[in-house]
């Protein structure tokens, strides 16, 4: 049986390269000092020593990679990025660890145009192949010095810096590319597919609106 206490030690005593996301401040966001938590549906609990992420559709290769590996195996990067989030708070610097996208996935086929990213909880949501492949995507395991909480994503959770805060999916367990869009759960509700902070690409069209989000809850 694994001893996740040494695990989760050894996953953050690490010597991690660093990466930073900088950018001007987008439009029409503001600067709060701690997250708004948003849950479409309940935290799942998982079994760890099971749990793993899987790349899958339009890859070379189907890719498996347990959650033990990735706190401890695959290169580890610090990232600093600004988080967006859609409905205008932005929280700055905030600290992630974890291993860039395309450190674990197999090379995506040609005609991957998309990725359909799957959440343990059931959420989903659509990314842009070249946005999930950044240089900055990565997929987090801890967050500003800790192991991520529940409430941010525990075990992993996707990290895309450079879209609005729903794109960066938690309790990811799957990225499946595609070929043609297919819409995640906020944007089947007119949020938009591609989700520019700084182009401002909330909604669809302009008719679309912020929809009521659950258990909202403010962390000092």
């Amino acid at each position: 049986m694994v001893n996740w206490t040494e695990v989760f030690k050894l996953a953050l005593s690490r010597e991690c390269s660093r990466v930073m996301f900088s950018r001007e401040w987008p439009p029409e966001q503001r600067r709060i000092k701690g997250f708004i938590v948003y849950n479409v549906y309940d935290p799942p609990d998982v079994n760890l020593e099971d749990y793993a992420l899987l790349f899958t559709g339009l890859v070379e290769q189907e890719t498996r990679v347990s959650y033990l590996d990735i706190l401890t195996k695959l290169p580890c990067v610090d990232l600093t990025a600004d988080f967006h989030c859609v409905t205008g708070w932005s929280v700055s610097n905030v600290s992630w660890r974890g291993v860039k996208v395309r450190d674990i996935m197999s090379k995506p086929l040609s005609n991957a145009k998309y990725a359909l990213v799957i959440g343990a909880d059931g959420y989903t949501t659509n990314i842009p192949i070249n946005a999930l492949m950044e240089d900055t995507s990565i997929v987090a395991y801890a967050m500003n010095g800790s192991i991520l909480s529940k409430d941010h994503g525990f075990p992993l959770r996707l990290v895309i810096p450079s879209r609005y805060g729903w794109k960066s999916a938690k309790y990811v367990k799957e990225v499946r590319l595609i070929d043609e869009v297919q819409l995640g759960y906020w944007e089947s509700l007119g949020y938009h597919d591609n989700g520019d902070p700084w182009l401002e690409e909330r909604f669809r069209n302009e008719e679309g609106s912020h929809r009521p989000r659950r258990g909202v809850k403010v962390e000092k």
